[in-house]
């Protein structure tokens, strides 16, 4: 299922997938998950299951994967070990 991070008013990220922060306008895939149960059975999270009407929405499938771009510090953020 193909899906869009929302904007989340006064936060910088709308939420977590795949062990990555989602920004507001990033398109990524939600996929199967499988997990493994006390017991030992096999348990698959389904992509239905993992949508969060919140922070994501339902687009066309069709659409392109847009990653987040990263970040660039500002000039007065980068900081080094040496001293001018």
């Amino acid at each position: 299922m193909k899906v869009r991070a929302k904007l989340i008013t006064g936060q910088k990220y709308s939420g977590y997938y795949e062990h990555k922060r989602r920004v507001a306008g990033e398109v990524f895939n939600l996929v199967p998950l499988k997990k493994i149960a006390k017991d030992g059975r096999t348990i698959i999270i389904s992509p239905e299951n993992q949508f969060s009407e919140r922070w994501m929405e339902k687009i066309d499938p069709k659409a392109p994967v847009v990653q987040a771009q990263p970040e660039q510090p500002s000039s007065e953020e980068i900081q080094g070990d040496d001293v001018i």
